[in-house]
Formats: C-alpha cells, structure tokens, sequence
C-alpha cells in the first residue's frame, strides 16, 4: 500500500454494547464492506441489530438464557 491509501476515507459503521457482568464497553467499527445489504444500504433496522447483537452475545457472552435490552436513539415503532 502506497500514500494513497491513507488518503482516502473509511467509511464505517459504530456499533456499542455494554455487558453489566464485564466492567467495560464494547464498540465495533464495521468496515464500509461488511455491511448488511448490497451497498450497505440495510445497516440500519432490526435485521442488522439482531444481527450485531447475536455476534457480541455469541463472542462475549458467559452463556446467559436471558437478558435485558435497553435501547438509546433508536429510532423505531414501539409496539
């Protein structure tokens, strides 16, 4: 890789989660080509959190059959 490449942007996505059982944060940065979608034009929605949500729970997770969701600006219909 030559000087262009740290000339050009990333686009990326930030996802965060916080686990109460570890005492930390988690943020994933998703790469502009690994998002949902042709394009990434589906990451945003259900789909794509459920998603990022069974990857943390599947990599960080200690084996819990429950947990509580709080979600903050998200923008979505409450049923």
């Amino acid at each position: 890789m030559g000087p262009i490449y740290f000339m050009s942007l990333r686009k990326v996505q930030i996802f965060g989660v916080r686990i109460d059982g570890l005492p930390k944060q988690l943020n994933c940065l998703i790469d502009e080509s690994e998002t949902m979608g042709i394009d990434g034009t589906q990451t945003h929605g259900p789909n794509a959190v459920i998603s990022m949500l069974d990857m943390v729970l599947d990599t960080h997770g200690r084996g819990e059959s429950t947990c509580s969701i709080h979600a903050d600006n998200c923008p979505g219909i409450i049923l």
